[in-house]
């Protein structure tokens, strides 16, 4: 089922459901260039167990698409999250499941004072904690030549960030099918095989390139760093030329109890490798909602990190 909300600004946000509402749910956050169809597969396996919610982001798919970058700052994603939340589950917090982009707006809004308790759990896929990430490279250029090297293996990201951060350059490479062309050699290097996604997909949802120009910056010469409370999962896919497993691992200077499994695939295992992410999924939240029963009930908790 899919319906249209309205965020705290006066936009329209497309959401689309299954499975059964009395059930525990989970939220997935699709990143750039993706729209909700990103999660089908996960979605899919997912929904004979969980009521599983996903939405477009503003900017993408059916969603609408503001101009103004100042629309993409991840405080308002953080509040379009709690704005679906609300929507689908207003008396039940809900396991939050981001990607790329949608891992960063998790993050923000399992953080974010506004949104934390709604939020039962994080899992975090191929998306750091934007605030986080000066730690990581302080950290890891302290360590020595073992951070040195962690730090190397992201040499791409400021590179394509910066293109895509850039306002008219990001969308001209995306009318231009660069974007989408460069994806699909990507995809092609870190598994062997083409995509089987729309060819489309960044030159049609382009307007979502405003969450680049809206945080990236800004966010990393002044992070604000907050701790995620709730238990966090993430799933760091070996063969990610994006987003490196390095990169993912380094949460516990963001996270009061967490986990973290290197998974197969590529940056877009949740596409093509949609069970054993949700293999994944449904055993951290089904760890969850048993602690959080038994902690209701009275009987002690126990303290993973």
């Amino acid at each position: 089922m899919s319906f249209p909300i309205e965020t705290t600004d006066g936009y329209r946000l497309v959401v689309t459901t299954a499975g059964d509402p009395t059930r525990p749910t989970v939220v997935l956050v699709h990143g750039f260039p993706d729209d909700h169809t990103v999660w089908n597969g996960v979605a899919r396996v997912l929904s004979d167990r969980f009521h599983t919610v996903t939405f477009d982001v503003r900017g993408s798919g059916e969603s609408d698409k503001p101009r103004a970058i100042s629309a993409y700052r991840k405080d308002q994603l953080a509040a379009d999250i709690g704005a679906v939340i609300e929507a689908v589950s207003s008396d039940r917090p809900v396991h939050l499941i981001g990607h790329d982009w949608g891992a960063v707006q998790a993050w923000h809004a399992a953080a974010a004072p506004a949104t934390r308790s709604v939020i039962a759990s994080l899992t975090s896929i191929s998306g750091p904690c934007l605030d986080g990430v000066p730690h990581w490279l302080r950290s890891s250029l302290a360590a020595g030549p073992a951070g040195w090297r962690a730090v190397a293996t992201m040499w791409k990201s400021p590179l394509y960030m910066g293109a895509l951060a850039t306002p008219v350059l990001g969308a001209l490479l995306c009318r231009l099918g660069l974007v989408d062309a460069a994806i699909g050699l990507a995809h092609r290097l870190e598994t062997g095989v083409a995509p089987d996604i729309s060819p489309h997909r960044a030159r049609d949802n382009r307007a979502g390139l405003k969450i680049y120009s809206a945080n990236l910056v800004p966010t990393l010469l002044r992070p604000d760093l907050r701790r995620v409370g709730v238990p966090v999962q993430v799933l760091a896919p070996r063969r990610d030329i994006f987003i490196t497993p390095a990169a993912q691992r380094d949460v516990a200077h963001v996270a009061d109890q967490w986990q973290v499994h290197d998974v197969d695939g590529g940056h877009w295992a949740p596409a093509f490798d949609p069970t054993e992410i949700a293999g994944r999924i449904r055993v951290f939240v089904d760890a969850v909602e048993a602690s959080t029963t038994a902690t209701q009930a009275g009987e002690p908790r126990e303290h993973t990190a």
